[in-house]
């Protein structure tokens, strides 16, 4: 391990083109892995904001808040419950905010409980936003926003963050909720779709004698959505594809090192080490070279996430981060192991000729 070490130091200059090319990899792994926590938390902001509480469904949605419709009477059955002690309801629906000459495209959220996210509801007549909306729209507090088809006044009361729901979010009382989705969809009478309960109870108890319902936690009902697993798929496949890449190049880069060593490893051989000492040694040398990739790695793909447009949705995870360099690290000595055989068969009568 020692020679390792100081031929780590004093030759240096030949591990440099595995270095960079590691470093590459790993920027683009921490590039993408942005986009996937982005893209995933861009579509669930309203149910990653309801924190530890349960969600009410009706059984038909398969857990798509959207297409839920709750029956009469659940949320009043919910609150005979023992161990429940909030109930609310949840609803959502897609329209358009307007200020001026400005107009986008938001969720309208329906809500009964404050979170740690969002504040209690406000009064009739008013609206939390998410603060993208106020960027898009050019608003502040006390300015109105012009709600759905019919442009209904709704004056802003707060600004939140981090709770998009695909389009920016725009948050009012549940009872002006349905008022304002009547508007949206006249064909349609509206109901709530969800209902957030909270307290010490379990799923299985809140649904016991319950007819017409399922109840999941937040983390169930973000993993039956389809596109949330569809890009999440898609993206831990473009991911996998590159440690797979990492993995070769660690792999061939060492291999290639290894058959440059064979006459020196039969020499050590022939003086007495053993060949777990030249496979530390190798591995020694994979993981030093992984983790100068991975700080130098991280460092350029958090600057790289930095200098994207802002309406793109990048978001640095810590752990997400701590994931990808125990895994590229991992990654770079099984590599290096992969010269095991080779060395294995490498006899120290080659170092006499």
């Amino acid at each position: 391990m020692s020679i390792a070490v100081r031929e780590l130091r004093r030759r240096f200059g030949q591990f440099l083109p595995v270095l960079v090319a590691m470093t590459l990899l790993v920027v683009l792994l921490v590039v993408l892995g942005a986009f996937l926590d982005g893209l995933s938390m861009s579509q669930t902001g309203v149910l990653r904001a309801q924190g530890d509480r349960l969600l009410v469904l009706s059984d038909d949605a398969d857990l798509a808040p959207a297409r839920s419709r709750l029956p009469d009477g659940t949320v009043e059955a919910l609150q005979d419950v023992a161990g429940v002690d909030q109930v609310g309801r949840l609803s959502t629906v897609a329209t358009t905010a307007a200020r001026a000459d400005r107009v986008t495209d938001v969720v309208l959220v329906g809500y009964d409980l404050a979170t740690d996210v969002v504040p209690e509801p406000p009064a009739s007549g008013e609206a939390v936003v998410d603060a993208t909306v106020a960027e898009l729209v050019d608003i502040e507090v006390g300015d109105t926003l012009a709600i759905g088809p019919e442009g209904q006044q709704l004056t802003v009361t707060a600004f939140v963050d981090d709770v998009a729901q695909g389009s920016p979010t725009v948050w009012v009382a549940t009872d002006d909720w349905l008022e304002l989705a009547a508007t949206v969809n006249p064909t349609e009478r509206p109901v709530p779709q969800a209902a957030v309960v909270g307290g010490d109870v379990q799923p299985d108890d809140l649904a016991a004698g319950l007819d017409g319902i399922d109840v999941a936690t937040v983390d169930q009902v973000i993993a039956a959505d389809d596109v949330v697993t569809q890009q999440s798929s898609t993206f831990q496949g473009i991911i996998g594809v590159t440690f797979v890449v990492t993995l070769l190049v660690v792999a061939l880069f060492f291999v290639l090192l290894t058959i440059e060593r064979i006459r020196l490893y039969a020499v050590l051989k022939a003086i007495g080490a053993r060949t777990r000492d030249l496979v530390t040694g190798l591995a020694v040398q994979a993981v030093v070279i992984a983790v100068l990739a991975v700080v130098i790695g991280i460092a350029l793909g958090i600057g790289l996430t930095l200098l994207v447009p802002p309406d793109l949705p990048l978001v640095i995870v810590p752990t997400r981060l701590a994931v990808l360099a125990v895994a590229t690290v991992a990654v770079a000595v099984l590599g290096a192991l992969g010269t095991l055989s080779r060395i294995l068969r490498i006899d120290p009568a080659d170092a006499i000729g």
